[in-house]
């Protein structure tokens, strides 16, 4: 058997049989059967390569072929969010195939396709209208003009985190405070010269006191001093 053999000792075993040394030498400077190295170079005798083009792979047969697996790219990209039942359900309905999760998980796999936590974005998201926005910003403002506010919030359950490390088999378990407490928010205005002005407070920012702190703290102390 020489499929425990890499390709370059295969390639390696016709070039020294191109430099005139026999299988026997061959044999006994690469540490391989003779018998494995006279099939090598029967197969490239015969089709100029290393390994037998017609033999056929071992193993079970794909359940899947080239098409479904396109399918189930196309199932992915249309959304990111399925269970793997609803994906084994969607791809029997599709290619009339029905397979075990197991079996749609290894497919994935083969695609590339592995399991991650999602990244939210709004549907209302324009990418045109984001786009001419840019540009205004950048034709018609220099970076000296522009102030970024963005809120930020914080309870108790803030700083829990969802991924730990435990022995396999073992669950990982952490205590941790399940009651979110007080929650304060934090609104900072950001320029280029740093932070001109913030404000903390209990509970959540709502539209009067976001319009406040604008006027306030960052429309007169910025253009009035």
């Amino acid at each position: 058997m020489t499929n425990h053999l890499s390709e370059d000792l295969r390639w390696r075993v016709v070039y020294l049989w191109l430099d005139s040394y026999k299988p026997k030498e061959i044999s006994q400077l690469l540490y391989i059967s003779e018998a494995t190295v006279k099939r090598i170079l029967h197969f490239y005798q015969l089709w100029s390569c290393i390994k037998n083009p017609f033999r056929r792979k071992q193993g079970r047969k794909k359940m899947f072929n080239a098409n479904d697996m396109d399918i189930l790219m196309q199932l992915i990209n249309e959304r990111k969010d399925w269970f793997l039942d609803e994906l084994v359900a969607e791809m029997a309905k599709r290619t009339s195939k029905v397979v075990s999760i197991p079996t749609l998980w290894r497919s994935l796999d083969y695609c590339g396709i592995t399991r991650k936590k999602l990244e939210k974005a709004a549907k209302e998201r324009s990418e045109m209208l984001r786009a001419n926005y840019v540009l205004t910003i950048g034709t018609y403002y220099n970076p000296k003009q522009l102030i970024f506010l963005d809120e930020s919030s914080k309870d108790e359950r803030t700083l829990s985190r969802r991924y730990g490390y435990s022995p396999k088999n073992t669950s990982a378990i952490q205590k941790v405070v399940f009651l979110r407490g007080t929650r304060y928010t934090i609104l900072p205005a950001l320029s280029l010269d740093g932070i001109l002005a913030v404000d903390i407070m209990v509970g959540s920012c709502n539209k009067e006191r976001f319009c406040t702190f604008i006027l306030s703290q960052v429309v007169s102390v910025y253009f009035f001093n």
